[in-house]
């Protein structure tokens, strides 16, 4: 395949090169093809002893038959160029398939992680309110106590006060309130 891109390439470049000039020797038309050497010749080169024996066909023929031969090769080159295409656009799918799984479990992990955050917010509120029937709870049984405490404190200081008074007072007064 590489020979007949080779070729080609040699022919249509020389045919490019010549095809409105004339021969650079003679200054007659490019009319013929050498197969041996893969020129383009005038009437003069081919039957100069350069050309002599070599095959020799119109330009026209050998740049028929050499279609002919490319067409395998073309063919060949468009099927490839279809298979990549096809794999291109299966990776574009493949990739646009990727793209939206990763949406989608962005997306789940979102409502996942949401629903445990609310959970987390309900839960929070039930053992606050909880805490605090508890602190109250508390509260109101530390400050009954306090008050019990203090009334009792209240009673003791009355009761101080009023032994220290009898004690200071005479003695026969301290007869009479123990009495």
């Amino acid at each position: 395949m590489e020979a007949i891109n080779l070729a080609l390439r040699n022919i249509a470049g020389t045919y490019l090169k010549q095809k409105t000039t004339d021969c650079s020797l003679h200054g007659q038309k490019l009319l013929f093809f050498c197969e041996h050497d893969k020129e383009l010749l005038c009437v003069v080169c081919q039957t100069s002893k350069n050309h002599k024996n070599h095959p020799v066909c119109p330009v026209e023929e050998a740049v028929l038959e050499l279609k002919e031969e490319l067409k395998p090769a073309l063919n060949l080159i468009k099927e490839k160029l279809k298979r990549f295409s096809e794999v291109e656009q299966e990776c574009k799918e493949t990739a646009e398939h990727i793209k939206s799984q990763a949406q989608h479990t962005e997306r789940q992990i979102k409502a996942e992680f949401e629903k445990l955050h609310q959970f987390l917010r309900e839960e929070e509120e039930v053992r606050l309110a909880v805490l605090r029937v508890e602190d109250e709870q508390k509260s109101r049984i530390m400050k009954e106590k306090i008050e019990n405490i203090t009334r009792q404190i209240s009673t003791l200081s009355d009761k101080i006060t009023a032994i220290e008074r009898v004690m200071d007072t005479e003695d026969t007064s301290v007869l009479q309130v123990g009495a």
